[in-house]
């Protein structure tokens, strides 16, 4: 479900960026020469609206570098233009057909190998973690600063606290309740 959420984001933000940033009478690029830019691109012209300082400026830079960095890599593993399109076109499909939670994360698995799975994964993953370093740096003034949908998609990161879990399981090495 946070895949799905998280993929969800990823079109919202493609989608709101491309309609507003695309000149008009300009060709677009064959392909993505720089890969994962587009996003962090994207995700910088929202933090120009806030004042950032010198040091969440630099923090700034280093998660773009490691995003563009696992984004190239993924791309090196096969996750091609064409394969996002194919996902994006299931995605919109099954958004049209009304399909929601579960339904939806199977129709947008289909025809899709367990390989391709795993990238469209590693790929939320990058996403996911980029806009956990950004919340982390922003103070609660700036977040308000935001425009309403990146701060939503900011405090949905921040709040699900990546990799820390509920705390319901009984973890490793203690002991049940008998």
């Amino acid at each position: 479900m946070k895949h799905l959420i998280a993929l969800a984001l990823i079109a919202c933000l493609a989608a709101s960026a491309s309609a507003d940033d695309k000149p008009e009478g300009k060709k677009k690029r064959a392909g993505n020469r720089d890969a994962g830019a587009w996003m962090a691109g994207n995700l910088g012209k929202t933090l120009e609206k806030v004042e950032l300082t010198d040091e969440q400026k630099e923090k700034w830079n280093e998660a773009k570098k490691s995003f563009t960095a696992q984004v190239k890599d993924l791309r090196e593993e096969g996750l091609t233009p064409e394969l996002m399109k194919k996902r994006n076109d299931a995605q919109k499909e099954a958004r049209e057909a009304g399909l929601k939670g579960k339904e939806l994360a199977a129709k947008l698995n289909e025809g899709f190998s367990e390989e391709e799975q795993a990238l469209f994964s590693k790929q939320q993953k990058a996403v996911r973690s980029l806009r956990a370093s950004v919340a982390g740096m922003l103070t609660p003034e700036q977040m308000a600063a935001l425009p309403e949908q990146a701060r939503k998609q900011m405090t949905a990161t921040k709040e699900r606290g990546e990799g820390k879990g509920k705390g319901r399981g009984k973890g490793k090495g203690k002991k049940k309740d008998a």
